[in-house]
């Protein structure tokens, strides 16, 4: 069963344009990118095939791309709001919404923005 994964290298990273030919081969599914700093992609297993890139699971949180498109993560799947990543965090994530009033400005304090 697919999972996501999150590809992490040195901007200058060989495994950037080898992972960018794999998608062009349709190799590989890239859900969200910003390609200076990370990749989210769907594979069966941790890809080893992209020089410099290591891949881990992706932390829970909010990504956003350089277009400033979001993608919420919670357990390793996207899920559709912010809200749905603050209900996760616990009930600390729940009484700074009650402060706060932004699901968006909880996770940016909460360091959980990519």
């Amino acid at each position: 069963m697919a999972k996501l994964w999150i590809l992490r290298g040195a901007h200058e990273a060989p495994g950037w344009n080898q992972l960018r030919k794999a998608y062009e081969d349709k190799k590989v599914d890239i859900i969200h990118l910003d390609a200076t700093v990370w990749a989210i992609i769907d594979a069966d297993e941790a890809p080893t095939e992209f020089e410099d890139l290591r891949a881990e699971e992706p932390a829970d949180g909010m990504y956003i791309d350089p277009n400033g498109s979001p993608l919420f993560l919670v357990g390793g799947a996207v899920v559709t709001s912010a809200e749905a990543v603050v209900e996760t965090l616990g009930q600390d994530a729940r009484d700074l919404l009650a402060d706060v009033g932004e699901c968006t400005v909880v996770l940016e304090r909460l360091g959980k923005v990519y």
